[in-house]
């Protein structure tokens, strides 16, 4: 699970406003990245029927640890964090901490997928360009980490597809059926399934908050009453087009969701990329919330590949992906029992 505002893409974000201006709906946006062609998205009153109509949206937060992280935020988060963290208690061998996840009920995983990324209202370098994480993540040996829950071990399967430029005005607060909307827009242009993941990532300063929750649960990292996620991945059923799987990734390179500094990227590309991944990975091995989690551990218990990895503070070690460096978070590996960068057992 995982939940981020900066003062560098103001000037960014009035140009992209600029440019908008001057571009006709519907055409094709050069992006950031060469390998991104981003159309025009707008919100249609048919997506808002869908997502209106959507009865079951089950999602699942990179959110706050059982250590209250809110107040040691509020000054910085600084980087001796970890010490304030529970600790794992030593098991002797042959035995191991009880942290393995399961399946028991059999949900489906995600074997093959593209990754389609969503930008509202600022073009995908707003992000740091995630399509080339993305990219590095799909051929590197990291991704293989899933392998020993999807039950396949083809390379190349988790690809990067088309995006998109969502444009329009929006509330400072987007709620379930706003972050629906504009997944439905997503999915009834690239196609929906099990082979289709949208990630609809979100400007600075843009809060998005569950709907219903009590108290309220939301993104804000400014505001500690209400911050409790960096991030969250979910899925849902359309009544006309179908299932559709979707991450939301709000801005994280803010006070309490980046990771520490330095790092081969800095804070914007590699704090992205770290959310990014995590919830790519709970959305491979448990798109919908009922496949792969910790079913037993009391302590563990509901926590996804991601969340038994995630480092109090978000400070994690360098680690190469198709030859590229980021500073990110660890996956969850049954058959190392334990949190790993690589899928193979270290003797």
């Amino acid at each position: 699970m995982k939940f981020v505002y900066s003062h560098t893409m103001k000037t960014v974000r009035a140009l992209q406003s600029l440019i908008l201006a001057a571009i006709p709906l519907g055409f094709l946006l050069p992006s950031a990245t060469a390998q991104e062609a981003s159309p025009s998205i707008t919100i249609s009153a048919t997506d808002k029927t869908a997502a209106s109509e959507v009865t079951s949206a089950p999602k699942h937060a990179l959110g706050l640890s059982s250590v209250n992280r809110k107040a040691l935020w509020a000054s910085g988060k600084p980087v001796t964090l970890s010490s304030a963290a529970t600790t794992v208690p030593v098991i002797p061998p042959p035995g191991f901490y009880p942290g393995d996840l399961s399946n028991p009920g059999g949900g489906p995983t995600v074997q093959t997928a593209k990754s389609h990324n969503l930008y509202v209202n600022c073009a995908p370098s707003c992000w740091g360009n995630p399509g080339v994480f993305q990219n590095n993540l799909d051929h590197s040996d990291m991704i293989h980490i899933t392998d020993q829950y999807t039950g396949t071990s083809a390379n190349n399967r988790y690809t990067v597809g088309a995006s998109g430029l969502v444009v329009g005005s929006f509330p400072p607060i987007l709620f379930d059926a706003d972050i629906l909307a504009i997944a439905h827009a997503g999915a009834a242009i690239f196609g929906n399934g099990y082979h289709d993941i949208y990630h609809i990532f979100l400007p600075p300063g843009q809060d998005v908050c569950f709907s219903g929750s009590s108290p309220l649960e939301c993104y804000s990292p400014d505001n500690l009453v209400t911050f409790f996620f960096c991030a969250y991945h979910g899925s849902v059923d359309f009544t006309d087009i179908g299932h559709v799987l979707f991450t939301v990734e709000p801005y994280q390179n803010v006070n309490g969701c980046n990771v520490v500094q330095p790092s081969p990227n800095g804070a914007l590309i590699d704090s992205t990329a770290d959310v990014l991944s995590h919830e790519t990975f709970e959305t491979i091995t448990d798109p919908d919330i009922d496949a792969w989690y910790n079913h037993f551990d009391l302590d563990l218990f509901g926590a996804e590949i991601g969340d038994e990895c995630q480092d109090f503070d978000f400070g994690y070690g360098k680690v190469s992906l198709n030859g590229k460096n980021y500073e990110i978070q660890p996956e969850y590996s049954n058959s190392q029992h334990g949190c790993a960068f690589s899928p193979y057992v270290t003797p």
